[in-house]
């Protein structure tokens, strides 16, 4: 703000008292409403250099970049912005200027005659900081896929496990079937399979007979 300016502005005056308040109170009603726009990156002063393209929007100096003009309860506002790469200038100036209106307006009293915006340089921060997002979420699913692929052998070696185990278990079976076999082959014979076993061998005994027999006659 130029040093000519009044140092404070009188709102109102009656039987009461005075309303007043410091012109600079009016710059930074305007300076938050610029920032609270999306695409501005920051605030920047005519003369503030190359430097300011980069300062963040929420620096503690909140009437950098804001210039007003009063003319008793009139006032005209010349606001100077940085705006994110990517965000369509003529959209970002036309918000700022209704926000900039509505709080001044709303919080002060005046009337706003104008409100001026100036583009002094295009801020490249949050393409970075989203090209860097994007990076990191990059990473992680590399990192992911990696783990994925050091875990997958583990199943094929468990499932191998498991059928050397099964095929034990089998042979396990087999040898005991066949020692209940063998077990049950030398176990003694009870009365009634005695029996059995002592009429099979007659017979066999009278067909052998009943062979040589023939074999006598056919001799003869």
């Amino acid at each position: 703000m130029s040093e000519n300016y009044p140092s404070d502005v009188k709102l109102n005056e009656n039987q009461d008292g005075t309303v007043s308040f410091a012109t600079e109170v009016v710059a930074t009603i305007a300076g938050l409403a610029a920032t609270e726009v999306d695409g501005v990156a920051s605030m920047s002063s005519p003369s503030s250099g190359f430097a300011d393209m980069f300062t963040r929007k929420n620096t503690r100096n909140f009437t950098k970049g804001v210039r007003i003009d009063l003319e008793g309860n009139k006032v005209a506002v010349d606001i100077t912005i940085v705006v994110d790469y990517g965000s369509p200038v003529p959209d970002v100036a036309r918000s700022i200027q209704e926000n900039v209106k509505k709080a001044i307006e709303t919080m002060s009293g005046l009337d706003v005659r104008s409100v001026d915006v100036h583009v002094s340089g295009i801020s490249f921060e949050r393409e970075q900081r989203a090209n860097a997002e994007l990076d990191e979420q990059h990473r992680k699913m590399l990192e992911k896929t990696a783990e994925d692929n050091a875990e997958a052998p583990e199943a094929p070696a468990a499932e191998a496990e498991a059928e050397v185990g099964e095929a034990e278990a089998a042979e396990a079976e087999a040898d005991e079937a066949q020692e209940e076999a063998i077990e049950a082959e030398d176990a003694p014979l009870d009365e009634d399979e005695a029996e059995e076993v002592v009429e099979e061998e007659e017979d066999e005994e009278d067909v052998l007979e009943t062979l040589r027999d023939e074999e006598t006659i056919e001799a003869e």
